[in-house]
């Protein structure tokens, strides 16, 4: 069991790092986001935006826009991936089956690649620095080169 711990604390990590950090007009709106919630700063005040409520805001027509509504889209898509990944690691240790991890990784990988694209519809308007997004592949990667987890131990 201890020669999944290191794939399993790994896809915990991502959960826990920044993914992107966004600003619109001129430092009107900052957020920085992560896999599951999002802190706005506004000249409003702060807000705490689950995953969840950015959602429903698009469905009350709250948040309009092809790009807003597209970076909600693949903010939730790349989260539940990251989640599924984690999912199959949990599985993967406590079933001790090392051929999930390869499969886990594969689900890291297109997860980090989709919340890239999420960085990218939030550019309209201001700027998006991915910078948990780049760490999300590396891990992803990383875990499926040591697939074999020969090198874990």
């Amino acid at each position: 069991m201890t020669r999944f711990k290191i794939p399993l604390i790994l896809q915990c990590l991502i959960f826990l790092i920044p993914l992107n950090i966004y600003m619109w007009g001129d430092w009107l709106l900052v957020n920085i986001q992560w896999a599951l919630f999002r802190y706005q700063q506004s000249q409003y005040g702060n807000s705490l935006i689950l995953g969840h409520k950015d959602i429903f805001y698009i469905y009350l027509g709250q948040n309009t826009g092809l790009y807003n509504i597209a970076a909600t889209s693949f903010w939730t898509i790349g989260s539940v991936i990251l989640l599924i990944g984690l999912c199959i690691t949990i599985f993967a240790y406590i079933e001790e089956k090392s051929p999930l991890i390869r499969t886990a990784s594969y689900f890291t990988i297109a997860g980090g690649l989709v919340l890239g694209l999420s960085a990218l519809c939030r550019f309209q308007g201001g700027f998006a620095i991915p910078v948990g997004v780049p760490i999300i592949l590396i891990i992803g990667w990383w875990i499926n080169c040591k697939s074999d987890l020969s090198d874990f131990d």
